[in-house]
């Protein structure tokens, strides 16, 4: 099953509060439950330097990735 992660990295500008703007950035998660995919970004984000939260995690409704080792019997 795949999800899509959505990352809010603190960026160097400030909001009106004073707060860190974050820069949302997405993610595609293969992964068997939600639990495996919060683990996964933990460690992702912990080689990171910069502050950062997980804001959505949703389940990515495709049926297939086609890249260079997996391509459908179809085409090949």
């Amino acid at each position: 099953m795949h999800y899509l992660v959505t990352i809010g990295y603190e960026t160097e500008r400030l909001d009106g509060d004073g707060n860190p703007r974050l820069q949302k950035t997405k993610y595609i998660v293969e992964a068997e439950s939600i639990e495996e995919v919060s683990l996964r970004m933990a460690k992702y984000r912990a080689s990171d330097s910069r502050g950062s939260e997980s804001l959505a995690i949703a389940k990515f409704p495709i049926e297939c990735i086609i890249d260079a080792k997996n391509s459908p019997d179809l085409y090949e």
